[in-house]
């Protein structure tokens, strides 16, 4: 009897488009896309332009396994596995979801505390996949230094690994809460976008030789100010009357793979900015951010981006959606169709 319940609960599950990761193995709707509305995912065709909110449905988060997912990378070891951690409180793991195995593995980090992860970057540095876990979260501002543990991308088959190395940091103009870090690999620079600002801070760090067993302390540069990002709309005020305000802040920020721009996240949109030969990433973020339609998230934490341009992002939560979207053309031809 009871198999026969096992077994009517997952035709069931199926026939409403829902999939959840259990017991290892990472469900999957073969590639097709999906849309999501009120919290369901619905098979439709995938939209190639500006729309409509369709996307990519690649899976949805097993809470338990991820409850608070705050960082999302690309691995550059296999462009089929997907990076995530979790948020504070968390064990200091990572998690890797095999798209083509529809598998997922649990990665412990040793020796290294999750006081607040709150981002992931995957990136290349002297030819080799290298990760960088930030723990950077500061909700109330309270935090003098913060730090950030940089190791080699594992390979497939690791189930423990350990910090290369740490940076210590602290800003120059006091305590942030920051959900954002990238690094441009073109530049060995890491940046920093705070998120509680009226205007959120750019920062920057000059990479320094990463190596195992070394550590930094550093005060990264403060750039400049992000205007570009919509603020809430009054329609978004009076849907969202709880948390409608904070729809602009940054949650989520990464370098496109391919070296063509930035991804940016924020609780209420998605965005792309083109990265030109200087490499200015605050005149990027500032005079050609482009949106990228999605659809509505509980709580959008964390987006990365791969080889072929296309974007990832997902959601703290329970049935969080994980989605891929492609950006518009005319995100990187100047022509931005928002």
């Amino acid at each position: 009897m009871k198999n026969v319940l096992i077994v009517s609960l997952l035709v069931m599950l199926v026939g409403v488009g829902i999939w959840v990761v259990h017991d290892g193995r990472l469900p999957f709707n073969g590639g097709q896309s999906a849309s999501i509305r009120d919290g369901t995912p619905q098979q439709e065709p995938l939209a190639t332009e500006y729309t409509g909110v369709a996307a990519e449905l690649l899976a949805v988060l097993d809470y338990d396994l991820l409850p608070e997912a705050s960082g999302l990378g690309v691995s550059g070891l296999d462009p089929q596995r997907l990076w995530l951690i979790n948020d504070s409180g968390s064990r200091s793991e990572l998690v890797a979801l095999d798209l083509a195995r529809q598998s997922f593995t649990r990665i412990n980090i040793l020796d290294t505390p999750n006081k607040d992860w709150e981002d992931l970057e995957v990136f290349r540095y002297e030819g080799v996949p290298w990760m960088v876990v930030a723990d950077v979260g500061d909700n109330k501002s309270r935090r003098a230094k913060v730090t950030l543990y940089f190791l080699p991308e594992p390979v497939a088959d690791e189930r423990r690994v350990r910090v290369h190395t740490t940076m210590t940091l602290s800003y120059p103009d006091g305590p942030r809460d920051v959900e954002s870090i990238a690094v441009d690999p073109l530049t060995n620079t890491l940046y920093l976008l705070s998120k509680r600002d009226h205007f959120p801070r750019l920062y920057a760090i000059a990479l320094p030789e990463l190596g195992e067993q070394r550590s930094f302390i550093v005060e990264p540069t403060l750039l400049g100010e992000i205007r570009s990002i919509p603020g809430p709309t009054k329609d978004e005020l009076e849907r969202f009357p709880k948390y409608g305000k904070n729809r602009a802040q940054p949650t989520g920020m990464s370098h496109l793979p391919d070296g063509s721009g930035v991804a940016l996240l924020t609780y209420g949109g998605s965005y792309v900015a083109p990265l030109g030969p200087d490499r200015n990433w605050l005149r990027a973020l500032n005079d050609s951010l482009c949106p990228v339609p999605r659809p509505e998230l509980k709580q959008a934490e964390s987006i990365a981006g791969d080889l072929e341009g296309r974007i990832y992002i997902t959601s703290e939560g329970k049935e969080s959606p994980l989605l891929r979207l492609k950006p518009a053309r005319g995100c990187f031809l100047n022509e931005n169709p928002g």
